[in-house]
């Protein structure tokens, strides 16, 4: 297992290589682990090497293996070979975008795997004429390879989506795009690298067709002339399409002679190639040449090929048109069923974000309400370790003072016959004013515990003295009806009286129904 890994890394640069060592073990000693791995490498080295495997057959193995085991990256590249299998459009795009989901399950060591996915996902939608998907997967593609700095497959990528918008008559982003394709060609080109000489040749063709579409002939013939010299000296078979392409422009020129000579070997090229289209198209351009030059002849005989051929390829052209269209269809349709269910679990996934974004304002919220009630209950505490300290205050001020007073009032009542007059009213006098201070200090020590209450009262009250204030104060707090007549030094009775008082100054004589204890703790 560790020298397949070893041979995995180094297939990229040295495919021949590694399709050397692989045949140099014995596949029946490996355990299946070690033969699904096996497998995918072989198919992988042919793949690379430009050549396929007999059949299938072993990378259904590893298929099953990888499935069996969850190994989704190693799944997703075994379903993207299996799809270089498959002849049916559907069958191929199935198993492409299988292996593109597998690959979005998977840790995504190698995103080289998910390009070829994409490119190849293009392909199929560009044969179906689906352009404006096929658009989608080679943007995907070229921008994939851009970020992993793959130049070949990147060039592939931006050569397609300039045939797209040739297509398209979107002549500037074609422009656009072939000299970008064509600049990284420039770097990376190779003149014994037959794979980048025919791609370099093919970019070249591309953009001479483009330039004779907007009618700039003379850069199509200097275009179309380069690419097919690049591969005579390159000793490369060409392609009867880039002779197609130079022949219609020499055609267009009225170079007549020259246009005669690259029509022939287009008709060689395309019979080599069986390219049915290709020969029609010449044909047809060898007849009209032929007759212009007066070989009448000649003229009939390429006419009654033109017309043979023409026949030939409407009858089969009728049945791909059908094909294509009821292929194009079923794509398309998958390809939207396939949008909806991503745009599904998109939406799935944003209601989920919603509600737990939600359910965290709420939490937010509620926790900032408790620190909020936390921060009242503190203050709700020192209110009431402040009234408490006031009640001890006024019982501790009543305490002190309250035996003297009697004491006092006692030994002048006494003494009130051997008292000189003058002397007696100093000491009643002195008595009293004692006793106001007392009330004073009484009086400071509450408005100092509930100062708003005792502002309010008296702003909306003015006509209370401070031992009515004092008996509002104390009647809102609920103090002790017995602490109420020790303060006061008054009997029950009297109490009655003074809150009946009190009653009537604050709520008046027709208000009997409220309660003047509720109505002071509302205050």
């Amino acid at each position: 297992m560790e020298q397949l890994t070893q041979w995995d890394k180094a297939l990229e640069n040295n495919p021949e290589t590694i399709g050397d060592s692989l045949a140099t073990l014995n596949v029946a000693k490996l355990n299946k682990a070690e033969k699904a791995y096996y497998y995918l490498l072989e198919a992988a080295v042919a793949d690379k090497n430009l050549k396929q495997l007999k059949n299938d057959s072993t990378l259904l193995i590893s298929e099953r293996y990888y499935n069996s085991k969850k190994d989704y990256y190693a799944l997703a590249r075994t379903q993207y070979y299996l799809s270089k299998y498959q002849e049916d459009p559907q069958k191929i795009y199935e198993l492409l975008k299988t292996a593109e989901i597998n690959f979005e399950k998977s840790p995504k060591d190698d995103y080289h795997i998910l390009g070829l996915i994409y490119y190849w996902l293009g392909q199929i939608q560009y044969k179906q004429i689906n352009l404006s998907e096929a658009e989608l997967y080679y943007k995907k593609s070229s921008e994939l390879y851009s970020q992993l700095k793959d130049s070949l497959y990147m060039a592939y990528s931006l050569r397609q989506l300039s045939r797209i918008y040739i297509r398209q008559k979107r002549e500037k982003l074609a422009k656009e795009k072939l000299a970008e394709v064509l600049e990284i060609l420039n770097h990376i080109d190779n003149e014994q690298d037959e794979q980048l000489s025919q791609l370099y040749a093919s970019i070249l063709n591309n953009q001479s067709l483009l330039f004779q579409k907007i009618g700039d002939l003379d850069s199509a013939f200097l275009i179309s002339k380069k690419c097919i010299s690049i591969i005579e000296k390159r000793n490369i078979t060409i392609k009867s399409s880039f002779y197609m392409v130079f022949v219609k422009i020499l055609r267009m020129k009225g170079e007549i002679d020259s246009c005669k000579i690259y029509g022939l070997k287009t008709k060689e090229a395309a019979e080599k190639e069986n390219n049915l289209f290709n020969l029609v198209s010449c044909y047809k351009i060898l007849s009209q040449i032929e007759e212009e030059q007066g070989n009448y002849k000649n003229a009939c005989n390429f006419h009654l090929k033109y017309n043979e051929l023409k026949d030939k390829l409407n009858s089969n052209h009728e049945k791909e048109i059908l094909k294509e269209l009821e292929q194009k269809y079923v794509l398309a349709e998958k390809e939207k069923e396939h949008l909806r269910d991503r745009n599904r679990s998109l939406w799935y996934f944003t209601i989920s974000l919603t509600i737990a974004l939600t359910a965290s304002i709420v939490a937010l919220y509620f926790s900032w309400i408790h620190r909020k009630l936390k921060v009242k209950n503190a203050h709700l505490s020192e209110e009431i370790a402040k009234t408490q300290w006031g009640f001890a205050l006024s019982k501790e001020l009543i305490a002190d003072n309250s035996s003297a007073y009697e004491k006092l009032e006692l030994l002048l009542t006494k003494n009130i016959k051997l008292i000189p007059d003058k002397v007696y009213y100093e000491f009643e006098n002195s008595l009293k004013a004692q006793k106001e201070e007392y009330s004073q200090r009484l009086f400071s020590a509450l408005t100092n515990i509930d100062n708003n209450f005792i502002e309010k009262l008296q702003h909306k009250f003015p006509d209370l003295n401070i031992d009515e204030v004092m008996l509002a104060y104390m009647l809102r707090h609920e103090w002790d009806i017995n602490d109420i007549a020790q303060v006061f030094r008054i009997t029950f009775e009297a109490f009655k009286k003074r809150k009946y008082r009190l009653k009537i100054k604050i709520l008046g004589v027709d208000n009997n129904k409220i309660n003047l204890e509720d109505y002071l703790s509302k205050m």
